[in-house]
């Protein structure tokens, strides 16, 4: 039977090793989301090239683990209840994000860091188009271009994320 014919379920990437996020703990994942979140409410995040830390981490995660729907709503909560947006707005963009990251997730797990950068461009735009939306439905007519800049950014910066979160500071003496 041929490679082609067996499906992508049986395929295994060959490269798996201990820095494989599908390796990663639940105290790692969790712990990155919290501080990606945590360093979302430090003042230098409203700088119009300070990509959106939490948003990468949530793609991250979506794509090498599954992330409940349920955290990425309430993360998008915070968000809103920090930035006194929109009740809910963070929320269903946060939410369409790991959803997005999980639907590409089995390509983009044989891509390495630069070529998932570049498809997951469309994820990262996600945010910013749900707000010019939401900005004008309730009228304000006024878009603000650093929410673009910010998700390409996150696109410059992927590959570092990358390799930063699937760095796991443990000893391996045990």
């Amino acid at each position: 039977m041929s490679e082609f014919s067996k499906g992508y379920e049986t395929r295994r990437r060959p490269d798996r090793t201990f820095f494989d996020p599908a390796f990663s703990s639940n105290y790692w994942i969790y712990g990155s989301i919290a501080i990606s979140w945590g360093i979302g409410l430090l003042p230098l995040t409203e700088w119009p090239f300070f990509p959106n830390l939490l948003v990468m981490t949530l793609v991250f995660w979506g794509i090498y683990q599954k992330i409940y729907y349920w955290l990425a709503f309430l993360l998008g909560l915070l968000v809103d209840t920090d930035s006194a947006a929109v009740f809910g707005q963070n929320s269903l963009a946060f939410c369409l994000v790991v959803f997005c990251a999980e639907a590409m997730s089995q390509r983009l797990q044989w891509l390495q860091p630069v070529g998932q950068a570049i498809n997951i461009l469309p994820v990262f735009m996600i945010l910013p188009i749900l707000l010019v939306i939401e900005s004008f439905c309730f009228g304000s007519l006024q878009i603000d271009w650093g929410w673009f800049t910010r998700a390409l950014m996150g696109v410059v910066l992927w590959p570092a994320w990358c390799f930063i979160l699937t760095r796991r500071f443990i000893s391996l003496k045990s």
